[in-house]
């Protein structure tokens, strides 16, 4: 074999190599996004698979709080109209005075 049959056979065989670990990679990443551990996961699949444990975590806790959220938000708009209506008004106005004067 000559130089260059020699290096086009060298490339060949790492073509080979890497689609046969771009393959297995592919088929570990699935298996992580389906919430399966491979058996002989890389650390590059072990990454993406906690990665997806703990988006799939983060998401719940938005659902969660994004209900909590809409619970209390009349309850925010109410007491900010009763802080409004307090602040308002000649007693309102008394009220601020007062507390103002007992400040030491």
């Amino acid at each position: 074999m000559s130089g260059g049959e020699e290096r086009a056979a060298e490339l060949e065989r790492r073509v080979e190599e890497l689609r046969r670990v771009n393959e297995q990679l592919g088929r570990q990443l699935v298996e992580a996004e389906a919430g399966r551990r491979p058996a002989a996961a890389t650390p590059a699949a072990r990454a993406v698979a906690k990665l997806v444990v703990e988006r799939n975590a983060v998401e719940a806790e938005l659902a969660e709080l994004r209900q909590e959220l809409e619970r209390l938000w009349p309850e925010n708009q109410a007491l900010r109209a009763e802080v409004d209506r307090l602040r308002g008004g000649i007693i309102g106005f008394s009220r601020r005075a007062r507390a103002r004067l007992r400040r030491p």
